[in-house]
């Protein structure tokens, strides 16, 4: 039995260094995956293309829809509602008509670019601005003269068939006539046939026509050329 006890305490003994030592390897073990950081992902382009957002068009620092083969229209009443004005542009040409419903009238060319609406003609002109700020980028607020008469006006950008008509050139001799068709419908408009200015009357906006003295004629939108 003396002999058999020193083996005994020394087996005891082994026993116990094993245990305490598989306890610290998983101790460290745990330690390690607690304070170890994830890699993040690599990123791909494709991942950097998602997340960078793409710079919006606008209409007046000349990359919006002006700028970019669309057509675009603008319709209203000048302040005070004595008349109506209309315009047209694309890829920087612009047109204009504006008149008063009885005699006065003019129609206006130039250019609608960077902000900046410039039109003149034989009758009258147009100046005016169009931009970016807040409630402006859909209307051009400006000046225009027909004769001797000169108005202000803000009108907004509309959709067909709103805009500037005129009837068909090859009929002009039997009505030469412009109006302008407002966002409510409302037809504004003057005739001068035979050189006597008055109010144009009204054509269907389903044909594109009016009847005079029993004929159809063709009534055409107009736009910048």
């Amino acid at each position: 039995m003396k002999v058999k006890t020193p083996l005994v305490t020394l087996g005891v003994g082994l026993v116990v260094a094993v245990a305490i030592l598989a306890v610290n390897i998983s101790i460290n073990r745990d330690v390690g995956d607690d304070t170890a950081a994830p890699s993040p992902p690599p990123t791909t382009p494709a991942d950097a293309e998602a997340t960078t957002p793409a710079p919006t068009p606008t209409v007046g620092d000349g990359t919006g829809p002006a700028g970019q083969g669309q057509t675009l229209t603008y319709a209203g009443w000048v302040d005070g509602g004595a008349a109506s004005v209309a315009i047209v542009v694309n890829e920087g040409k612009a047109i204009a008509y504006v008149c008063d419903g009885a005699t006065v009238e003019a129609w206006l060319e130039g250019t609608m670019a960077n902000g900046l609406v410039e039109l003149s003609g034989a009758a009258g002109q147009l100046t005016g601005t169009y931009g970016n700020g807040p409630n402006s980028a859909d209307q051009v607020t400006g000046t225009v003269t027909a004769g001797a008469i000169a108005w202000t006006f803000t009108i907004p950008a509309v959709e067909p068939p709103s805009g500037p008509y005129r009837s068909a050139e090859s009929l002009r001799n039997r009505l030469d006539a412009s109006w302008v068709v407002l966002p409510d419908g409302t037809q504004v408009g003057v005739e001068k046939t035979g050189g006597t200015r008055r109010p144009a009357p009204p054509f269907d906006l389903t044909t594109g026509t009016v009847t005079v003295n029993g004929t159809a004629v063709p009534i055409e939108p107009a736009d910048p050329r």
